[in-house]
């Protein structure tokens, strides 16, 4: 009895120790900046999920925004972008890839191809990590 109690007890604070299982369903706000183009990026973590809301500022001159949703493999987080630009009706999904590094997150590059009218990247291309479009700081 008392091995499974202190087993118990180990691994409930080993978990409380780990940033990601404190953050798991708390709203977590990133911003990030790449010359004159701006991105806020709101999160919400579950276990093996996550959703939120993205908007990129293109220069002050028209913005995208819209959902994120997708899943979480390891330090990557794999979804997509469902979002409408300023001043069209049109929706457009495209994919997103996240990769989690300290305390940032970091837009990956990489080749798209469309498949029965929707976009993923291409398999034969890796994601591009090391020139991305953003990096996401977490706001203070």
């Amino acid at each position: 009895m008392n091995k499974l109690f202190y087993l118990f007890l180990v691994l409930t604070l080993s978990s409380c120790a780990n940033p990601d299982v404190q953050q798991a369903g708390k709203k977590i706000t990133y911003h990030a900046v790449d010359k004159t183009d701006t991105a806020s990026l709101r999160l919400i973590f579950s276990d093996k999920a996550f959703e939120g809301q993205l908007e990129i500022n293109h220069r002050g001159l028209y913005k995208d925004s819209g959902d994120v949703n997708g899943v979480l493999k390891g330090d990557t987080l794999k979804g997509t972008f469902h979002y409408q630009s300023f001043g069209v009706e049109k929706w457009y999904r495209i994919p997103i890839a996240l990769l989690k590094k300290d305390q940032h997150l970091i837009m990956g590059v990489g080749s798209m191809e469309i498949y029965m009218n929707m976009t993923f990247f291409s398999k034969r291309v890796p994601i591009d990590y090391q020139h991305p479009k953003f990096i996401f700081e977490k706001a203070r």
